[in-house]
């Protein structure tokens, strides 16, 4: 499944997130959570006010590892998202991602798959964490499930 640009694969991962049972699914998401270090292009607040980040790509898994990494200064716990066949070359890499603590998603049009899960950390930047908090709370609701639709792939 090719996608046209990030920003459609960013919006199918968000129809699938969204649908996910659990507390991912339940969550409060933010999309592009700016802050002086870069972008985090999705933020999902779980109960207990847990911060999930998530960073996609097309297929530059490095890079979206270095930035998952960094949000981690905000996130308890961060991803990389990638499309199948993107995330089946960094899957390759799986000790780059436990040693930056980072973890790591497939985005297909069957649904999103969590290839692996990094530990819950504590942030270290935490006043970012309460400011990613209150930005999500504004957002919350401001997205609806979207279609997951065929005009988003090239």
């Amino acid at each position: 499944m090719a996608y046209r640009d990030e920003e459609a694969l960013v919006r199918h991962f968000l129809c699938h997130l969204r649908k996910m049972p659990g507390p991912l699914g339940a969550a409060r998401i933010c999309k592009e959570f700016y802050y002086q270090n870069g972008r985090a292009d999705v933020v999902a607040i779980v109960d207990g006010g847990e911060v999930v980040a998530f960073e996609a790509k097309l297929s530059r898994w490095r890079e979206a590892l270095q930035q998952a990494y960094r949000n981690t200064c905000f996130a308890h716990r961060s991803y990389v998202v990638l499309p199948r066949e993107a995330a089946a070359v960094a899957a390759k890499f799986t000790p780059a991602f436990d040693r930056r603590r980072v973890g790591l998603c497939e985005v297909s049009r069957g649904g999103l798959r969590f290839l692996s899960d990094p530990p819950k950390a504590e942030p270290i930047q935490c006043w970012l964490t309460e400011r990613v908090s209150e930005s999500a709370g504004r957002q919350a609701g401001a997205h609806s499930v979207e279609d997951c639709r065929s005009a988003d792939l090239r």
